[in-house]
């Protein structure tokens, strides 16, 4: 195998652990999100791209591979605006960042239209990395996080400006300075479709005669957002998750749900464990069964689900949780 094959080959095994890693983290954080892809680049491209020179015929990129950013690229795409910085919060949290831009925001600060992005630029730390990617200390990777309209949009805009014939076209460029006006209107709506139904379940009435029925994952979705009315809500498939995880905790009926989670003080758990940004409900309704259940929590919902590391992340936060309640 030559140097370059071997090279894409490891930068295939890394941008897959890397990809690994931030799924499990937005899981964890209980982060609604539609898709996280990864992509990386061809020799040809980034030999192209060391080959550019400035104005002064000077490299642009003299250290050559080790200089560039953008060899391995992950896009995280979500379905509301609004958890875009709780997104970028979470993975400068797991990674190191080198650079945190939101283009997006400076455009329309600046009275642009359309999209721009937020982009992070990150690394894989080499002391304690995220157990997927502990062969890969040291590497750098950029992150673009957008909605499912914004990709939409990107996407296609990529295609006929830099791919077709017509990206100079007035009358195309007017057609997408309209479609970017209507989906940055649309994703406001998404957001405020999303708190309209938050505030409707919150206080939705639970009725009594199936208070005693088995939990699934629309019940428990509405037991805790009136438990948690302020945390945002989680993935659909946690809330199923969240399902098992509560059953293996002997509890498994709407009623026994709704009396636990409203007998616990969430605040509490939120100020120990020093959350950076507002979790998914999913995230807190484990952080309280771990508080309130410890060593038991972890042994007997370790194995629930797909996450080989889940046991390892538990008795961290674990850890966390006795040594800030000794602390106090």
């Amino acid at each position: 195998m030559d140097e370059s094959r071997f090279q894409q080959a490891t930068l295939q095994e890394a941008a897959q652990a890397i990809r690994d890693t931030i799924v499990g983290r937005l899981h964890d954080d209980g982060l609604n999100h539609h898709d996280v892809e990864f992509r990386v680049k061809s020799s040809d491209s980034a030999a192209e791209k060391m080959s550019r020179r400035d104005h002064d015929g000077l490299l642009k990129y003299p250290g050559g591979l080790e200089r560039l950013d953008d060899l391995i690229g992950v896009r995280v795409i979500l379905y509301v605006e609004s958890d875009i910085d709780a997104v970028a919060i979470a993975l400068t949290s797991q990674f190191i960042c080198h650079d945190d831009e939101d283009k997006t925001a400076i455009m329309r600060k600046n009275g642009g239209i359309g999209y721009a992005g937020r982009h992070l630029t990150l690394e894989v730390p080499t002391d304690r990395p995220p157990t997927n990617c502990k062969d890969f200390g040291g590497y750098r990777f950029e992150v673009q996080i957008r909605t499912v309209l914004q990709h939409a949009w990107a996407e296609f805009e990529h295609d006929i400006r830099f791919k077709g014939s017509s990206g100079d076209n007035a009358e195309i460029s007017r057609a997408f300075t309209m479609a970017s006006t209507l989906i940055e209107l649309a994703d406001q709506q998404f957001v405020n479709i999303a708190d309209i139904l938050k505030r409707q379940q919150a206080h939705l009435a639970v009725d009594t005669g199936a208070q005693e029925q088995l939990l699934d994952a629309g019940s428990l979705q509405g037991v805790l957002t009136r438990a948690f009315p302020n945390y945002r809500s989680s993935k659909e498939n946690q809330y199923d998750w969240m399902v098992h995880v509560l059953a293996a905790n002997g509890i498994d009926t709407v009623n026994a749900a709704e009396e636990w989670f409203h007998s616990i003080d969430s605040q509490q758990v939120a100020k120990l464990m020093e959350y950076r940004f507002n979790p998914g409900q999913v995230r807190v309704a484990d952080d309280l069964l771990l508080q309130t259940f410890g060593e038991s929590h972890v042994d007997a919902t370790k194995s629930v689900g797909s996450d080989r590391n889940r046991e390892s992340k538990l008795r961290s936060r674990l850890r966390k949780l006795r040594n800030e309640l000794d602390g106090h």
